[in-house]
Order: C-alpha cells, then sequence, then structure tokens
C-alpha cells in the first residue's frame, strides 16, 4: 500500500508521524506514547509515561539540552526499531551507540514501567547486557551490523551526533572504500531512499547484470592478489526461483553481515535460511577469502520453514 504524502513529511530532518484523527487503535496508542508534551506551567498535570519523562530524565541526568534530547529520542526510536525487526531480543546482533545507550539506560531505570512499554512498542521486552562492552571484538561486530542495518532501514537518515560510536561514521564515511574506524568496512554502502537497501540496490534473474550504480571492481580478476582486501560482487541466489541479490563485500570481510542484511530485507528469521556454496553449508563466519571465492561468485539460499 502506497504511503500518502501527508503521511510522511521532512520538517527540519525530523520524522512528521500521522495525525491523531489518521490512526486509530493501537497505533495511535504508539505514536502517542512517542510524543514529547512538556509544559512550564506549574498547574498542568505531569506526564509519568511515555516518552516526555524520558527526554526530561536525560536532560536532568545527563545534561541534554531539550533539543538534543528530542534527536536522540528518535534515534532511540531507530534503534529499537531496529532491533525488534531484527529479533534482537538479548543484545546479540546490535549496540547503540553512546547517546542512545544513556538513554535506552534512562528507559530501563524506570522498571515500574519498561516493560510495558516494551510490549506496546515492540511486542515483547527488549533486554539489555550492561557488560556488553567488555567484549571488545564482539562488540566491534554488533556496531558494524549495526550500521549496515541503519542503512538498509533508514539510509541518510542519519543524526551524527546522535549516532556517535566514537568514530567518524557519517554518510560519506558509510559510502568510501576506505576503512571505518576502528575495523574494516564490510560492506560498500550509498546513499538510498529510507527502506531501500543500500548493499544490494537491487535484484537480478540468473545470469542478469548489477543496473547502474551499483559498485563493482573496475577490473574483475577471477580472485583478488593474495594478501589484498578489494571488494568483490557476491551473489545470493534463492535456490526456489533462482531470483538473485547483490552484494559489495570485501575480500577478507566475514560473510555474515551479507547474510543478515539479506534476511532484514526479505522480512525473514534468519534461522529459517541456509546458506551454501558448491555445496558447502556457510556459519557466515566464513570470508570469501577462506573460501576462495571469485569475483561474482554465487551463493544458494534455501528458505526453509518452521515444523
Amino acid at each position: 500500500m502506497a504511503t500518502s504524502v501527508s503521511a510522511l513529511g521532512q520538517e527540519g530532518g525530523f520524522w512528521v508521524p500521522e495525525t491523531r484523527s489518521q490512526k486509530t487503535g493501537k497505533e495511535s496508542k504508539i505514536e502517542s506514547w512517542w510524543e514529547v508534551k512538556r509544559s512550564d506551567n506549574p498547574g498542568d498535570l505531569k506526564v509519568t509515561r511515555g516518552a516526555t519523562p524520558l527526554v526530561e530524565r536525560c536532560m536532568r541526568v545527563h545534561g541534554f539540552s531539550e533539543d538534543f534530547a528530542r534527536r536522540v529520542l528518535k534515534g532511540y526510536r531507530q534503534f529499537m526499531e531496529l532491533k525488534s525487526v531484527m529479533n534482537d531480543w538479548n543484545e546479540m546482533k546490535l549496540s547503540p551507540s553512546v547517546p542512545i545507550n544513556q538513554m535506552w539506560e534512562s528507559h530501563l531505570l524506570d522498571n515500574l514501567n519498561y516493560t510495558e512499554d516494551c510490549l506496546l512498542l515492540f511486542g515483547r521486552v527488549i533486554g539489555h547486557n550492561p557488560d556488553a562492552l567488555l567484549d571488545g571484538p564482539a562488540l566491534q561486530a554488533r556496531i558494524q551490523t549495526t550500521k549496515i542495518a541503519f542503512q538498509a532501514r533508514y539510509g541518510d537518515d542519519l543524526d551524527s551526533d546522535v549516532w556517535d560510536f566514537g568514530d567518524d561514521w557519517s554518510p560519506l564515511t558509510m559510502q568510501s572504500e576506505q576503512p571505518i574506524k576502528p575495523s574494516d568496512a564490510s560492506v560498500s554502502l550509498s546513499h538510498t531512499p529510507r527502506g531501500r537497501l543500500p548493499v544490494a540496490a537491487g535484484e537480478a534473474k540468473t545470469g542478469g547484470s548489477p543496473p547502474q550504480g551499483i559498485t563493482t571492481p573496475a577490473k574483475s580478476p577471477s580472485t583478488p592478489a593474495t594478501g589484498g582486501n578489494e571488494p568483490i560482487t557476491i551473489f545470493l541466489r534463492d535456490s526456489a526461483t533462482g531470483e538473485e541479490t547483490y552484494f559489495s563485500l570485501r575480500y577478507k570481510s566475514t560473510l555474515r553481515i551479507v547474510f543478515t542484511v539479506f534476511a532484514e530485507r526479505r522480512g525473514l528469521n534468519q534461522d529459517l535460511l541456509k546458506f551454501s556454496f558448491n555445496g558447502q553449508q556457510l556459519t557466515g563466519y566464513e570470508t570469501p577469502h577462506s573460501l576462495g571465492l571469485d569475483d561474482r561468485a554465487r551463493i544458494d539460499v534455501t528458505i526453509g520453514s518452521r515444523s
């Protein structure tokens, strides 16, 4: 169903939700929860549920200005919705930026309301691991996955102050073939509208070629030079239909991010997908280098079902 012009708009870089009259039931309750309704009038009733006390708590505890707190709130919503669509209920796939984590922990401290808030907004409780920062390599992997997932879902709707991981992440950095500090970029990205997948900007039938705008190496040796880490093009092929989705991936980056973004784009549970190359089942921790993949190699995807 096409979204009406009145439903979405850009106003100072913020998403403008539908008006209350256009929504009913649960959707109206969700949008109402995210509304910030601060009042300086002492006679007004104090709001105790929803985004308003969360914003005020971050202003009071973390010293956020009201403007920045509202911007972090938008990022917090983006992050929590990403966790919901990617079934990351126990902080195993994604990690928040510094400001978003501050707001998340402020929300968690409201233990009278956090559980009910999650059930309303996301359908189940989203868990937080306070020790997630201790495992450096795993943390960096989750941050990289978060960046890829954000670009896949929201495109260039990025507030770099809010999404601050302590590196120089920006839309320009994400498009660059230079590594994203502190680790290599796993997938090359480009600007796309919200909801489009930047790492796989199109699909082709078997034997098709990527459309214009897809980043592929200008010269395609059968295999990158030993020790190199140049991007190559990889096709994920639906074994049932032959439909293919293509990605540009650095030669020594793990395949799991590609698999995660593929599942997110298709709206599928990644646990139901099986990936294989030349009959070998893949876990996602392999790299093109470890598999000896040629440029434009094809990996088969089998979509299973719950028994």
